[in-house]
């Protein structure tokens, strides 16, 4: 909308931006991690042109996940568009409701909905609009390709953009609207190309690494060869004095080499003359498990029924281990960029991240401007998992371009991205469980410490959902050697490989297959509906023990949604070979079923690497691994047949498909690895223990 806050022509579709989330106060301090809602206000989420075209705006960002696409399905289905008639706006604070960020797999489930709400009180508008204009009753109306006619009289229609003419209209989100029922549906439920791709295998899609606006500057920042390194002294007289280097920069904290291209800034910081305190010894990866339990504190209780001292008493057999899985990178493909530039007191900053309006208020609040001063436009992100919600180089470029009065880009290179960035915590966990001779579980007690300040990470997916009467899960947060965050799932990944591994160790300890196992404790029908499917479309072979065979299974939920997962794998010295993995996933109502099945193909590559090969390795605060040639990750080469079976109820609301597909996976390997071998596997990577 024009500045003055005069709507242009079209029918434009308002409501509040958040979603209801809630509105944390605004102090700076919060903002290291925080995401400030504005107060309620009205934004616009929907628009018709003049021409009949559409443009829906939302807050979350692309970052492979395909939400461009499975927004603009939703929206062409209630708006009865074509598909290509469907724009999407993402990510750009100027232009799109504010949002809390994209992650936690809440795209669809959330900002879906609102749209098909945004777009179904558009068609009624429009409905309306046309019964006047065509002076026949609305309820002879239908919607169809764009044009709106007669249900007696074909002969009698008019368009959209006819409907609209030059007039601007608009209307609120009408919250109570009723939807399209899946029986009518014409454009969801159905396999389509991704609107961007094209763009993406072309090389037209822009990402924060490929930037570049007039006048821009290259700045390479110092930085800390450790965690916690001190800076005594730098000499800058050498790198002044080299080809290319506008300027070198030393504020406060801050010192940075600015440059006319990348090559000269980071030669020039090459020959920077530094000095850094001497590392104070502090620990290393084998430390890592008497840290996680000597440090834990704050204890959380996630889950608890009944009486343990009773479930142990009845039980005829318990079994006890500990589990382990080390810190893991979130690895992405693209490395954080950033490019800042100011005109004036206004600030517009180009940036990779998964919280655009958090980014926004951080450095608002930085520069002691307001929010609407300052404008972060969030590009095609090549992977974020999580690790791209801070995002400390839109900082650097905002300050460095001010300093220099010049636009400035900033981007790390793939050994700072992996040494500087998050990671996912480090956890270990103790269980105990009890059962019956015939195989049902009794009681369940569970320690899981996860390392981190943020308690939260580590109680996602802690639950069990077995029918053990008696229960108790407790989380810890423990110190942490090195930075942490978010990661695809949160803590759940790592709390379900340690449940569902030990699960497996019941079945054999029983005497039962794992998939009847599970069966004679699960009464939740959708867990047992995902099982069921991912057992039978994988051709499981039921079997007591270890089979020699190599087939693993595992069960998960997160963020609403249920996944079965099946491998089958071979074992050869010290390589584990993953050949086909069956998954079975219940997510409610599916929207676009290519995008679904992607993203559970996506996350069981990426919990392959998980489980067979990945750990950031540390000693006294350095990571001695950064970069792809130490540390691995799955290879095109790596990966399995995939099938993945959407088994969920239509009738039920969409919930994520982006993380639940790593939940289970590292378990169902583990499991496969023991059927192979006869060894269990209860300390991650996989392929460092095997002997």
């Amino acid at each position: 909308m024009p500045e003055d806050g005069t709507p242009e022509a079209g029918l434009h579709i308002l409501g509040e931006g958040g979603l209801g989330f809630p509105a944390p106060q605004r102090t700076y301090a919060r903002v290291a991690y925080g995401n400030t809602q504005p107060d309620a206000e009205k934004a616009r989420w929907l628009t018709v042109r003049p021409d009949g075209s559409v443009v829906a705006y939302a807050g979350k960002v692309e970052y492979g996940q395909g939400i461009r696409t499975g927004l603009a399905i939703e929206v062409a289905d209630e708006l009865r568009v074509p598909l290509a008639n469907v724009e999407v706006v993402l990510g750009d604070t100027a232009r799109v409701p504010w949002d809390m960020g994209t992650f936690g797999s809440q795209s669809t489930a959330r900002v879906g909905l609102q749209l098909r709400k945004a777009a179904a009180t558009a068609r009624q508008a429009l409905l309306e609009m046309a019964a006047d204009r065509l002076d026949l009753p609305a309820g002879d109306l239908r919607a169809e390709a764009g044009r709106i006619s007669s249900s007696s009289d074909g002969n009698r229609a008019i368009t959209y953009a006819d409907l609209i003419g030059g007039a601007s209209i608009v209307h609120d989100i009408d919250s109570d609207i009723a939807l399209t029922p899946r029986a009518e549906f014409s454009v969801m439920g159905k396999t389509h190309t991704r609107i961007d791709a094209e763009a993406r295998v072309t090389g037209r899609a822009l990402y924060s690494q490929d930037i570049v606006v007039d006048g821009m500057l290259f700045g390479s920042v110092l930085r800390r060869p450790w965690r916690g390194a001190a800076l005594q002294s730098v000499d800058t007289s050498i790198a002044e004095r080299m080809p290319g280097v506008v300027q070198v920069v030393r504020e406060d904290d801050l010192v940075a080499v600015l440059a006319d291209t990348d090559e000269h800034a980071a030669a020039a910081m090459n020959l920077l003359q530094t000095q850094w305190g001497e590392p104070a010894p502090t620990a290393s990866t084998i430390d890592l498990p008497e840290i996680l339990l000597s440090s834990a504190h704050d204890p959380f209780v996630t889950q608890e029924a009944g009486s343990l001292e009773e479930g142990f008493t009845a039980a005829s057999g318990v079994l006890e281990a500990t589990y382990f899985v080390p810190y893991v990178s979130n690895a992405p493909m693209e490395p954080r960029a950033a490019v800042a530039s100011w005109d004036g007191d206004r600030l517009t900053v180009w940036a990779g991240t998964q919280r655009p309006f958090g980014i926004n208020t951080e450095l608002a609040q930085r520069f002691g401007l307001e929010e609407s001063q300052v404008r972060v436009i969030a590009p095609e992100i090549g992977g974020g998992f999580g690790s791209k919600s801070p995002y400390p180089v839109a900082h650097e470029a905002s300050r460095l371009a001010r300093i220099a009065g010049r636009p400035v880009r900033v981007a790390y290179t793939r050994a700072e991205d992996m040494i500087y960035a998050t990671m996912r915590p480090a956890a270990l966990f103790r269980i105990k469980s009890g059962f019956t001779a015939d195989g049902r579980l009794v009681a369940w007690e569970c320690h899981a410490y996860h390392a981190g300040d943020r308690p939260f990470l580590g109680r996602r997916g802690s639950d069990s959902p077995y029918d053990a009467a008696h229960v108790r899960v407790t989380t810890y947060t423990s110190d942490s050697p090195l930075s942490t965050g978010s990661y695809r799932s949160l803590g759940a990944a790592a709390n379900h490989f340690a449940r569902e591994v030990h699960i497996d160790e019941v079945a054999a300890a029983v005497g039962l297959d794992p998939v009847e196992f599970r069966l004679r404790n699960l009464s939740h029908p959708r867990f047992r509906r995902v099982l069921e499917h991912a057992a039978d479309a994988h051709g499981w072979q039921p079997a007591a023990g270890a089979s020699r065979r190599g087939q693993g299974i595992a069960i998960g939920v997160d963020v609403g949604s249920y996944i079965a997962t099946a491998v089958q794998l071979d074992v050869g010295g010290r390589e584990v070979r993953l050949d086909r993995v069956t998954a079975a996933l219940d997510c409610g109502l599916v929207v676009n079923p290519e995008g679904a099945r992607n993203q559970v193909e996506g996350s069981i590559v990426m919990g392959m690497g998980t489980a067979l090969y990945e750990a950031i390795d540390f000693q006294d605060g350095r990571v001695l691994n950064a970069g792809f040639t130490r540390y691995r990750v799955p290879r095109s080469s790596d990966a399995p047949a995939i099938e993945t079976l959407l088994v969920g109820d239509d009738d039920t609301p969409s919930t994520g498909a982006g993380e639940p597909g790593i939940v289970p996976i590292a378990a169902a390997i583990s499991n496969a690895v023991f059927d192979r071998t006869g060894e269990r596997q209860r300390e991650l990577p996989i392929q460092r223990h095997l002997r």
